[in-house]
């Protein structure tokens, strides 16, 4: 087995023909990837266990929806202790993610309605149900910000389903995993490099710390969020491999058409 191998193994990464591919073109940039993906766990802010359902989340997500990587840290989690129950809590917080849809695209339909358009029926401040609903989703979430009270106003009826949806994981039923882990869950999809959404991020980190994370937990979220990037090696290897394996292929089979039809015409020209 090569060191660089090794090394990999050790971080509690899965070996791959495409992990494979790459220490064949290009050593080096594994080498440099191994030192990447050993910080946060020299460190090691996070136990373990957490570090894998924070990477799970990231590749779960419905912006990334990594196959490869949900497989792997799932093992991972596993391997270090997760329950059935945390790993599907991990899963249906990850979940919640399609709500940006809402959570941008309202803010921006009232700015065009503002321009002069017809405000139709929506109230401009919340009425008495809508202020229930309100602090029904402080009781069960532990916070609120400014950006749900336009899809409170205009689309109370979502409201009220969504709060059912994300609040499963905070019900006594649920609750797997303790706030602050919940809340780092939250940050990692946030600062996704496929996601990025600052506004919830920053939300996430406040709620995270006032959980009891530290500094440097939330940073080792960022740090996990960075291998991300690998991603575009590792698949672009597979790829190229399997190309350069099918020119070999189409130069092959050229080569022996040529010979044939060679062969071909000299047993013409023998008759």
């Amino acid at each position: 087995m090569s060191a660089l191998k090794y090394q990999l193994l050790e971080t509690g990464e899965e070996w791959s023909e495409a992990w494979e591919y790459i220490l064949d073109y290009h050593p080096n940039y594994l080498a440099a990837y191994i030192r990447l993906r050993k910080v946060p766990l020299d460190r090691q802010a996070l136990d373990r266990k957490t570090q894998e359902l924070i990477l799970l989340a990231m590749d779960a997500s419905c912006t990334h929806l990594f196959t490869p990587g949900i497989s792997a840290h799932i093992n991972g989690a596993l391997q270090c202790g997760a329950r059935v129950s945390e790993i599907m809590e991990t899963l249906e917080l990850v979940s919640v993610l399609g709500v940006h849809a809402m959570t941008v695209g309202v803010p921006l339909l009232l700015e065009v309605m503002n321009e002069g358009m017809e405000m139709g029926d929506f109230p401009r401040e919340l009425d008495g149900p809508r202020q229930a609903m309100k602090e029904d989703f402080i009781n069960r979430r532990g916070y609120w910000n400014t950006y749900w009270e336009p899809v409170l106003r205009l689309s109370p009826r979502f409201f009220e389903a969504y709060l059912m949806y994300s609040s499963l994981p905070f019900e006594e039923s649920g609750n797997a995993l303790p706030p602050k882990i919940k809340e780092l869950i939250y940050c990692a999809i946030d600062c996704s490099t496929t996601h990025l959404y600052g506004p919830g991020l920053k939300i996430h980190i406040r709620n995270a710390i006032e959980a009891g994370a530290q500094p440097d937990e939330v940073l080792e979220v960022f740090q996990l969020a960075t291998l991300m990037g690998a991603q575009t090696v590792l698949i672009g290897a597979q790829t190229l491999k399997e190309e350069l394996d099918r020119m070999r292929t189409k130069a092959m089979l050229y080569r022996r058409a040529s010979q044939e039809s060679q062969r071909s015409v000299h047993s013409n020209i023998d008759m």
